[in-house]
């Protein structure tokens, strides 16, 4: 898109505070930024982003911000926490992954509840069809090559013998 970010990590963060006022919130001085979700979950950090607003957030490898619920470790229940101030700040927010979904739906419904709380009911399952509207799901049947227009081909997998050492007999 020709869009120029400014990177916000620790030294860019720092350089902005140097050319604004003593206790300026940084993010309030930067019109596009891009800052690792890592880096943005620390306190401090995270302090700041509560107290700014945003046209539209995107959050790449958006997995990582599902809630895990007491089963989860502290590093996925900070990157959660950080994509819920960010979901409250902002009025877009894009929640981006190519990881397939795990299959466990209250992990799935967590990242709707992002999106839209009211798509979720209160018990941490989906409520009816309507998550739909706020989802794009692409796969590679999606996706046609792009020189023969072909969609991807079906992986096909083809058992081969394998000896395991001079005494034993070939397995599968």
């Amino acid at each position: 898109f020709g869009l120029r970010f400014s990177v916000l990590d620790s030294d860019g963060l720092q350089n902005i505070r140097r050319e604004n006022e003593l206790g300026a919130n940084p993010f309030d001085h930067v019109a596009l930024g891009l800052i690792s979700i890592d880096f943005a979950k620390q306190e401090r950090v995270l302090v700041e982003l509560e107290r700014t607003q945003y046209d539209v957030v995107v959050i790449d490898e958006a997995h990582h911000c599902t809630s895990l619920g007491t089963a989860g470790d502290r590093e996925d229940s900070l990157r959660r926490r950080l994509a819920e101030v960010l979901a409250r700040q902002a009025d877009g927010l894009l929640l981006l992954t190519a990881t397939p979904h795990d299959g466990f739906d209250p992990h799935f419904a967590s990242l709707v509840e992002l999106l839209d709380p009211s798509l979720v009911d209160g018990r941490g399952a989906l409520r009816g069809e309507a998550f739909k509207k706020h989802m794009v799901r692409r796969l590679k049947s999606h996706i046609p090559d792009p020189i023969t227009g072909k969609p991807f081909l079906e992986r096909e997998v083809h058992p081969q013998k394998v000896a395991f050492g001079r005494d034993s007999h070939p397995r599968y």
